[in-house]
C-alpha cells in the first residue's frame, strides 16, 4: 500500500471517526442539550438510547430529517471504504473488534452469504460494521443508498412511535436527567472514560496476541 493509498483511506475514515468523536460529546452534553435544543444532541449522538430521548422532545419531520442525515451521513463513506480498500478495511475492523467478537466470528458466514441476505441485514442493522461489509462484498451504490435510507427511516420511525406510547416513563427520564444534570455529566464523563480505557486495553490484548 502506497502514501496515496494511505492517505485516500484515512480521508474515507475521517467523516466517520469525527462522528464517533461528535457521539461522545452528545453523550456528555446530554443533560444540557435534551430539552433545550434536542436535535442539536441528535446531531451529534445518534445512539439508540438517545433516539428515544430525542422523540420524546421534538416533532417528528424534525426528527426524521436530523436523525436521518446523522445515521446515514457516514455509512456513504464506510461503504466506499470497504469499496476500494475491502481486504485492509476487512483486516482493521477484526482487529479493532477482537478475535472472540460476534462480528469477528461470523465475518465469514456473513460475507459467503452477503449477496442472498445482506440487503435484508442491512435493512435491519445499517450501521458501522454493515456498512463496511456492504462495500467489501461490491453492493452497488444506489441498492446500498435505498436499503439503507430505508431501514433508517423505518427505525427512526419505529422509536418515534416508541416514545409516543411510553410517553410518561419516557418524560419521567428526560426530566431526572435536567433535574440531575450535574451528577448525570460527571457520570457521563466516567463511562466514556471507562468505555476507552477498556477499548484500549482490549486493542493491547489483541496486539499482544498477533505478536505471539
Amino acid at each position: 500500500m502506497n502514501d496515496s493509498d494511505i492517505r485516500r483511506i484515512k480521508l474515507l475514515a475521517a467523516i466517520p471517526l469525527l462522528f464517533a468523536v461528535a457521539a461522545y460529546v452528545g453523550q456528555i452534553l446530554t443533560s444540557t442539550l435534551i430539552s433545550s435544543s434536542p436535535l442539536t444532541l441528535l446531531a451529534l449522538n445518534g445512539t439508540d438510547p438517545m433516539l428515544l430521548l430525542v422523540a420524546h422532545e421534538s416533532s417528528i419531520v424534525g426528527f426524521l430529517t436530523v436523525g436521518t442525515i446523522r445515521l446515514f451521513a457516514p455509512d456513504l463513506f464506510l461503504h466506499r471504504l470497504g469499496w476500494e480498500y475491502g481486504a485492509d478495511a476487512k483486516g482493521y475492523l477484526l482487529g479493532e473488534l477482537g478475535e472472540k467478537s460476534f462480528f469477528n466470528r461470523s465475518f465469514n458466514w456473513l460475507e459467503r452469504n452477503f449477496p442472498k441476505v445482506g440487503w435484508l441485514m442491512l435493512f435491519l442493522l445499517p450501521g458501522y460494521p454493515m456498512c463496511l461489509l456492504a462495500g467489501i462484498v461490491k453492493m452497488k451504490r444506489l441498492p446500498f443508498i435505498l436499503v439503507n435510507l430505508s431501514g433508517t427511516l423505518t427505525r427512526l420511525t419505529l422509536y418515534y412511535s416508541v416514545s409516543s406510547i411510553f410517553d410518561g416513563p419516557v418524560g419521567k427520564i428526560v426530566n431526572l436527567i435536567n433535574r440531575y444534570s450535574l451528577p448525570f455529566t460527571v457520570l457521563m464523563v466516567f463511562l466514556i472514560m471507562f468505555q476507552s480505557t477498556k477499548n484500549q486495553r482490549r486493542k493491547l490484548r489483541n496486539e499482544g496476541a498477533s505478536d505471539s
